[in-house]
């Protein structure tokens, strides 16, 4: 271990000064991202867990970082927790921390930003780290070596601001590794009680934490220093007890039986676990499709982690991590193994692992390379013969790297080095969490304005709600958000409506990911208009006047689903598919209809110019208790299409039915919904709704009104009659028990 001198004043002020600025390119990269795809469910897990000293969310990943997220959310009373929703009972990670983000709070990107504070804190307290251990263990010059690839690594900032896990464990393993190197070269009590600390806390960052053992058991087997190696594993033991009193602590020492053990006794901290085997089940038994060069699979690749490290590594860092890693091997590759030991596990575990979606789960091998790159330089310089030559060198190095950093901002998340194809074609490489973890639609928005596009067809890759972000969309079928419904059994992959599209990267190559991972090879063909950020690509659709147009009606199956030769796709020829989900629904093209059917009445009632109710047919004029309203309404699609938006602009729409006394707010019985698709509708199509409106059995009898109109589900909001109006009385309705 080389001892450095203490710092100077200008040292000082030159180490502050790069960890600000750490700093800054997460903080400032912050307010311009997104919610991402996993943060919601950590941001709600960790302040929920910090209000209630409930650890119910904290199953997948254990809470530590989340908690440390969730701290200035503390003493805010704006900042709402829906505990008396029906999710939180449940335990329902997912839909809490949906309703959380999203429904129980005004300002969802406000919370994030603030959550992302203290994981940005951890990335600085990296770097800081990485300049003290390279320091400590081959001089000053390692030191700043170290520290300069820290500062400008585009992946360690990217995860910095990211209310994930990833970060914090990467730091809290290196502090570990770090610990038990201290204590290896100075086998104190102090240091040994850090150790196991600090390796309690890797173990409570996230789950894949518990490889910190086998990295402490392989180094102490390899390392010279290790003297009296049963002693050792004594004390490995020993730290071993430290690391769950911490986990123990933390989960504010409860003490209960493990769930599901063949045998119920009391133990310390008992739903950690329980969390460990359920988390390591579920990923055995889900199925996780993924991307990897051109092709995909559901069950990955065991070389994906090795390209993703080949290409989301910078060059300059990947070059010298290889020479100094060649070095060490050669000059002490047993001492050195505190360096290529830890990396070298966890790549194994990532690659023999059946989860292959993003760089960010070998992370932590990160600041080893960097650690390795560090102690390369220092020994090059070092050496007199090679010195001259080694400077320029590290320079040109440390200077390619950090324009290639400050060049990307804000969009950290997107970066592939030359062999990736650089951030523009890394999605031929990898998608998901490398690339697009639904985080752009901030710079989607801020497009959609400078073009004037007033609302886009949109298949997103992500839990963010996109109207929260003021985003006007019509859903296409997406990865997480728009996996069921009308919208996505009605998107026609084969020709798809013209007008404008913005789909994420991910949804471009894996399409649906479990269901139909082709849903948009239309677009792979495509050579897209414009971008948000890396990650969202946006597309114009248009057809030539002259393209044979072929109108098809496909009821239940989606139409993904039907073969494009039965729809009748060919070269040349757009086909217009309009889908329904049962025969209750049916959709009439127009020009292949001229009238209401015999004894239907005629209302005429345009909604907004979306929709225009022609009229209804109502089976009787009067329902006993206990029975049902059954009722037809007949709708023509964008009658005033010129003054108002058509339903190709109109955004998700459903219909309602409220049987109310002659005040309509009082509403006795309902119908809510919408079972045709937006897409593949024209003007001038007819709609006919069947519909059943239950009766309760313990109505009073008496005289109720049939009202009708439609609304966003997006945004709640009902579209207005010409008269401003947001509903049409139909007719009265007797409720009469039989004679």
């Amino acid at each position: 271990m080389k001892t450095s001198a203490r710092l100077t004043g200008r040292e000082w002020a030159a180490l502050l000064a790069l960890l600000a600025l750490f700093a800054l390119q997460a903080g400032l990269s912050s307010p311009r991202k997104s919610a991402a795809f996993d943060e919601e469910y950590h941001l709600a897990a960790g302040y929920a867990y910090l209000r209630t000293g409930d650890f119910r969310l904290s199953r997948s990943h254990p809470p530590l970082v989340n908690v440390l997220s969730a701290l200035p959310l503390l003493g805010r009373e704006e900042v709402q927790l829906p505990l008396d929703h029906a999710s939180w009972a449940a335990g329902d990670y997912f839909n809490f921390s949906d309703v959380f983000l999203w429904q129980a709070n005004d300002d969802p990107q406000a919370l994030l930003e603030l959550g992302r504070l203290p994981v940005i804190a951890l990335g600085t307290l990296l770097a800081a780290l990485l300049f003290v251990w390279a320091r400590q263990w081959a001089g000053p010059a390692a030191g700043w070596v170290a520290l300069l690839f820290a500062v400008f690594d585009p992946n360690l900032i990217a995860n910095s601001r990211l209310v994930t896990t990833d970060l914090g464990l990467t730091f809290f393993l290196a502090l570990a590794v770090w610990r038990f190197w201290r204590w290896l070269e100075a086998p104190g009590r102090a240091n040994l009680i850090l150790a196991g600390i600090a390796a309690g806390l890797a173990m409570v960052a996230k789950f894949t934490g518990l490889l910190v053992w086998p990295i402490f058991l392989v180094i102490l087997l390899l390392h010279p220093g290790a003297h009296g190696r049963l002693a050792a594993l004594a004390r490995l033991l020993l730290m071993g007890l430290l690391a769950y009193a911490t986990i123990w602590a933390i989960f504010r020492f409860d003490v209960g039986p493990i769930e599901g053990a063949p045998i119920s006794l009391p133990v310390p901290a008992p739903f950690y676990p329980e969390s460990v085997w359920e988390t390591f089940r579920v990923i055995e038994e889900q199925p996780k499709t993924t991307f990897l060069l051109g092709e995909t699979s559901p069950r990955g690749w065991w070389y994906y982690f090795p390209v993703a490290l080949a290409v989301k590594t910078p060059l300059p860092l990947l070059i010298l991590a290889g020479a100094g890693l060649l070095l060490l091997l050669r000059r002490s590759w047993r001492r050195a193994c505190l360096l290529w030991a830890p990396p070298l596990l966890f790549m194994g575990l990532a690659m023999s692992a059946r989860i292959a979606i993003g760089y960010r789960h070998i992370l932590p091998v990160v600041p080893f390379l960097i650690l390795i790159a560090a102690v390369a330089a220092s020994a090059l310089w070092a050496s007199r013969e090679q010195s001259r030559l080694v400077l320029p060198l590290l320079l040109v190095g440390l200077v390619w790297q950090a324009g290639g950093t400050a060049r990307l901002f804000p969009h950290y998340e997107a970066f592939f080095n030359v062999l990736g194809g650089g951030p523009a074609r890394g999605h031929e490489v990898l998608v998901d969490s490398n690339l697009d973890w639904g985080q752009d639609l901030i710079a989607l928005r801020a497009l959609l304005a400078e073009r004037g596009i007033e609302e886009v067809n949109l298949a997103y890759f992500g839990t963010a709600l996109p109207e929260a972000y003021g985003i006007r969309y019509r859903p296409l079928p997406g990865f997480l958000r728009f996996l069921v419904g009308p919208e996505v059994n009605g998107y026609n992959p084969y020709t798809p409506p013209p007008g404008w599209y913005a789909i994420s990267l991910t949804s471009l190559r894996l399409g649906l990911l479990y269901q139909n991972v082709d849903m948009y090879a239309f677009f792979r063909e495509l050579e897209p208009v414009d971008r948000a950020g890396y990650s969202i690509n946006l597309y114009h659709v248009a057809y030539p006047e002259e393209s044979e147009v072929v109108r098809t009606t496909v009821t239940g199956t989606a139409v993904s689903d039907v073969a494009p030769e039965e729809l009748g796709v060919a070269p040349g020829r757009r086909v217009i598919a309009k889908w329904s989900a049962t025969p209750a629904t049916t959709i009439t093209p127009a020009g292949e209809w001229d009238s209401l059917p015999p004894g239907a009445s005629v209302v005429d009632a345009d909604f907004a110019g979306a929709f225009a109710l022609l009229g209804y047919a109502l089976e009787g004029d009067t329902v006993p208790p206990g029975g049902a309203v059954k009722l037809t309404l007949y709708w023509e699609t964008g009658k005033a299409e010129v003054e108002a938006p058509s339903p190709a602009r109109a955004g998700p729409l459903a219909a309602f039915v409220h049987l109310s006394a002659e005040d309509p707010a009082l509403i006795v019985a309902q119908y809510d919904g919408w079972e045709a698709a937006l897409a593949g509708l024209e003007p001038g199509d007819l709609i006919a709704q069947e519909i059943t409106l239950p009766i309760a059995g313990d109505m009073a009898p008496g005289r109720y009104f049939l009202r009708a109109g439609l609304y966003s589900p997006q945004t709640g909001q009902r579209l207005l009659l010409a008269g401003g109006k947001d509903m049409i009385t139909l007719q009265p309705l007797d409720v009469k028990a039989a004679p």
